[in-house]
């Protein structure tokens, strides 16, 4: 690629110094070059010009621009103010007083692991317990501290999920269902929430399109955070999902139960 020629188009690049690449040999310029597109544009960067080494540099940045650039567009497909019930919009650790001393456990457990977030070290955790007990208000007040402090977070109820990938299948989506699962694949934390609530159609004994969207979501999540909650008990769960995504889920994942009464139902 002759990036030479593909920057006559860009503004008059700045040359900061000129000297010998130690990796080939040949005369370079260390350069500022503004970036002309993504969601970088505008900002200035120092590429190396003038031997293929500073060709690779280049290629390399341009790859991860576009990458970025990618990721933001499939972002905006999950807007969360769309996405997530008005109420719970409103979560957090601070407003989340837990009736019982189980739920303060699992409250205690669900911050330690917010503070505790290191997107290189990928722990699950599987919320599970009866209606109402905060397994959502919990698990959203999460994404939302590591959101807060920098990381990349979302929450998405599995119907929701599922509905998002059937809507790329339509010929005019301005997303590809290849776009989606990388965002959900690359973000550093997912929230699946009342997993086992999705529709699945049982008439032959399984639903293969649901399990393998959901195999598929699983899977790329190995190694990196995920947060699963759900209202089954484990048999049911496992039979909702079936066997094989329930053993990738129980991966690597800590359960927090959460049952009790009903905590939307505290003030009745």
């Amino acid at each position: 690629m002759n990036y030479e020629k593909a920057l006559e188009n860009f503004p008059v690049p700045v040359v900061l110094e000129k000297y010998d690449c130690e990796g080939c040999g040949e005369k370079v310029k260390l350069t500022e070059i503004p970036i002309m597109g993504g969601p970088d544009m505008g900002k200035v960067e120092q590429f190396i010009l003038g031997c293929k080494c500073g060709d690779k540099d280049i290629e390399l940045r341009v790859i991860e621009n576009e990458r970025k650039a990618k990721m933001n567009r499939a972002k905006g497909v999950f807007d969360q103010n769309s996405l997530v019930n008005q109420s719970l919009l409103k979560a957090t650790f601070e407003n989340y007083v837990p009736p019982t001393p189980e739920l303060e456990r699992a409250k205690r457990d669900l911050v330690e692991y917010a503070w505790t977030f290191n997107p290189r070290e990928g722990k699950n955790l599987l919320l599970t317990g009866t209606y109402g007990t905060g397994k959502s208000h919990l698990s959203f007040s999460v994404a939302k501290k590591l959101i807060e402090n920098g990381h990349t977070a979302l929450f998405l109820s599995v119907p929701k999920l599922l509905t998002k990938i059937k809507e790329t299948f339509n010929a005019k989506a301005s997303f590809s269902e290849n776009d989606l699962l990388n965002y959900i694949a690359e973000v550093d934390l997912l929230v699946l929430d009342d997993l086992g609530t999705e529709y699945t159609n049982m008439r032959n004994g399984a639903d293969n399109w649901t399990w393998t969207k959901l195999f598929e979501v699983i899977d790329s999540r190995s190694g990196k955070h995920t947060i699963y909650t759900t209202n089954l008990s484990s048999t049911e769960l496992e039979s909702k999902v079936n066997a094989r995504n329930f053993s990738r889920i129980m991966d690597n994942t800590d359960v927090v139960k959460m049952d009790g009464r009903d905590y939307r139902k505290k003030t009745f």
